[in-house]
């Protein structure tokens, strides 16, 4: 009884399509989160440059509906092996993610950043090293360069964001 039931039904013919429940997830997400959306409020055309501050986010969230749709729909007629139970890894990788959300609240980009890019090479099996620091603290300020005073986009200030200011 490899291949059928006990009713003599295939196993597979009452499962629902591969990646199928993770896709209405997603969708869920994209629903609800273009619905918070609509509560952005509309800058005025002087500030605006053609692009309302909501355009961005519901832009992403487009493009990530086509391809969760897209992902449902190759996902049917597809076989699915029997599923294990995620690697530690996988499970810290997300843990780490959240924090970082977090710790970008609460630090600020640059401090937050610079953790995540010391922390989760770490979590993956690299060793601290040499490399390590020097790229978790240059990616960071790269990126806060070319973002906040290169484009001037703004981000919420932190720790280290404030030690900066009082500096210069």
């Amino acid at each position: 009884m490899s291949a059928e039931t006990r009713s003599g039904r295939p196993a597979e013919a009452g499962r629902l399509p591969r990646d199928f429940l993770v896709g209405v997830v997603l969708l869920a997400f994209c629903a609800v989160t273009y619905w918070v959306s609509l509560g952005i409020a509309e800058a005025p055309a002087a500030l605006a440059q053609n692009v309302q501050p909501a355009t961005f986010p519901r832009l992403i969230l487009a493009i990530i509906a086509v391809l969760t749709v897209l992902m449902m729909a190759l996902g049917f007629g597809q076989t699915e092996p029997a599923r294990r139970t995620p690697k530690l890894v996988v499970l810290m990788t997300g843990a780490l993610m959240i924090a970082f959300v977090i710790a970008f609240g609460v630090l600020g980009s640059l401090a937050a950043m610079i953790v995540f890019c010391l922390v989760m090479p770490i979590v993956w099996g690299e060793k601290l090293s040499p490399k390590l620091i020097a790229y978790a603290l240059a990616f960071p300020l790269a990126v806060y360069l070319i973002f906040d005073v290169g484009l001037g986009v703004y981000f919420p200030p932190g720790v280290i964001e404030n030690l900066i200011d009082s500096v210069i």
